[in-house]
């Protein structure tokens, strides 16, 4: 793929031949660039330089290179600010030579710098576009994060001898009083309905966006400008049809296969191929222009070795890291880790131990689970489980041919109660819980609100000092037991008895994982009946009570 711009340009913009050389070796995935076949495009090194200068003028505001004057890299200066910048074309209506390029899609995987580029971008569409009254906007699908740009961009206005004398640097807006020019942070459609009026916008993270509300608001409130810029800064999504990324990402893709004539659509993507090895230093370098800057090697080892030890985590480094489309949610247990803490559960030998216990109670129709962690006496294992199933009567054979499991033979062995009828009993369940509450130590019963109802009020009057808790299913709710269930499992430090209804479950299950070390538990596909996970989530549950118990203090050693 050749140079989006001439090489003597990027010599004139005071480029080294090693510094180009180094932007070819960082060549991205897939380039769309047609601006140089516009009617009258030519490439302007003046328009590129005076955005150049205007981005390098500031300095960084976070981390190691903190106070330290922003010098671009060969791959941001040749693949994104001189095309973006520099190619023109002279304008009848406006009577000037505007640029040709009106948006930017800019895909690159975690931490290669895109906030502080950003920044750099959008101050320059304030301060050196030549726009009078500019508006540039810093727009994201939270507020948190459109403030991530526009707080780095205040940072470095507030930091630079040049501009400060030029700009009033408020909470919510920077303005240019001598222009008229503002920016601020959007992240929501109720914060444009006095109208905008776009000069600029840098779009965050899109594939964080669920509704293209605010997206199409900002790129519609660009028709009054000579020569806006919309540039969309992104990493990439879980490969969900129809949003806005798929949308915009597809787009760019059409333009770079030449599908789409659309001179005024630039685009970029750094990403490994599927065919790639995830784990290769090679594919780590495709994928990420800056690599050995930003991200830093040691960084990337140590998010591959986290890939290859924990595979919920194997997606997550795809695509944060490698800038994959790949779904959140991956297979969360391996039988083989599974099996081999199959050790044998007594249940008549544990009154009185400790215990925590989870319930997931199941529509009227459907499979319920009451599992209980106790603490184990064996040596090296923390906890045994203690699992059991409920299914009404009639549903057995219908979901037996649903799910193709053995559920009839597993209520002949003991591993799952049948109630009568064709609906769940759900006082079957409660007398249960109640009966083992009382017969073991349980310190708290966890529950999921969705089914609860009136039952969680009669278990707690019926269990004094036994803690009923509800648990969020959510990253925050089940995160914490789902990574304690891993943390036992793998250091075989808990028994689940090989009952057979709870293997099931582990096999099915599959975890979300959001970027941030948090991890649930989830079905396959919503749409399939074969897959059950009721038993993991009862678990995940009891391990949370388990999780939050009170340390006990060791006794002071007698005098």
């Amino acid at each position: 793929m050749p140079l989006p711009v001439p090489r003597e340009a990027l010599l004139e913009l005071g480029m080294t031949p090693d510094e180009i050389e180094q932007a070819l070796a960082s060549r991205p995935l897939v380039v769309a660039h047609q601006a140089d076949s516009a009617e009258g495009a030519y490439f302007s090194v003046d328009a590129a330089r005076r955005a150049l200068r205007a981005i390098e003028s500031f300095k960084h505001t976070k981390g190691r290179w903190g106070a330290s004057p922003l010098k671009l890299s060969p791959w941001q200066v040749a693949w994104i600010i001189a095309p973006v910048f520099g190619w023109l074309r002279y304008d009848d209506e406006a009577e000037r030579d505007v640029r040709v390029i009106r948006s930017v899609w800019i895909e690159v995987p975690r931490k290669a710098g895109k906030s502080t580029l950003s920044s750099g971008i959008g101050l320059a569409l304030l301060l050196a576009d030549r726009e009078a009254g500019a508006e540039v906007y810093a727009a994201a699908g939270s507020l948190p994060q459109a403030e991530r740009v526009f707080d780095d961009a205040k940072r470095m206005a507030l930091t630079s001898k040049a501009v400060r004398g030029r700009v009033d640097v408020l909470r919510g807006v920077i303005k240019v009083p001598r222009t008229g020019g503002v920016f601020r942070a959007l992240s929501k459609i109720a914060e444009t309905a006095h109208g905008l009026n776009v000069s600029g916008a840098i779009i965050d993270e899109v594939h964080v966006h669920k509704k293209r509300d605010l997206v199409d608001a900002i790129e519609t409130g660009t028709g009054a400008r000579d020569q806006p810029l919309v540039v969309f800064i992104t990493t990439a999504d879980e490969g969900e049809e129809g949003s806005i990324y798929d949308e915009k990402h597809t787009y760019t893709r059409r333009v770079a296969e030449g599908v789409v004539e659309d001179p005024g659509h630039y685009g970029v993507i750094w990403a490994a191929e599927e065919s790639d090895d995830p784990y290769d230093e090679a594919t780590w370098r495709k994928a990420n222009p800056g690599l050995g800057t930003s991200p830093s090697m040691a960084y990337m080892r140590r998010e591959a070795a986290k890939a290859r030890s924990t595979p919920s985590y194997f997606p997550t480094f795809c695509r944060l890291s490698l800038n994959r489309r790949m779904r959140a949610s991956a297979r969360w247990l391996p039988m083989s880790l599974w099996d081999s803490c199959d050790g044998a559960v007594d249940t008549q030998r544990m009154r009185y131990r400790r215990a925590w216990g989870g319930v997931d109670l199941s529509a009227v129709s459907d499979l319920s689970a009451w599992v209980l962690a106790v603490e184990s006496r064996k040596p090296g294992v923390e906890l045994e489980l203690i699992s059991r199933f409920w299914l009404p009567e009639e549903r057995v054979d219908e979901l037996e041919a649903q799910t193709h499991m053995p559920l009839r033979q597993w209520a002949r062995e003991g591993h799952l109660f049948l109630t009568e009828g064709d609906a769940i009993d759900y006082g079957a369940i409660e007398r249960q819980i109640i009966a083992d509450c009382r017969r073991l130590n349980v310190q708290r019963v966890s529950y999921d609100r969705m089914f609860a109802g009136q039952m969680v009020q009669r278990i707690s009057d019926k269990t004094k000092g036994v803690d009923v808790v509800p648990v969020a299913q959510t990253y925050l709710g089940m995160g914490p037991g789902s990574k304690e269930l891993e943390r036992l499992l793998r250091e075989g430090q808990i028994h689940h008895g090989g009952n057979p209804v709870l293997r099931w479950h582990a096999a099915c299950v599959e975890v979300y994982t959001d970027g941030n070390d948090n991890i649930r538990p989830v079905k396959p596909d919503r749409r399939k009946s074969s897959s059950r996970i009721d038993g993991i989530a009862a678990a995940v549950m009891a391990l949370d009570g388990y999780v939050r118990r009170p340390i006990r203090k060791p006794r002071a050693a007698s005098a």
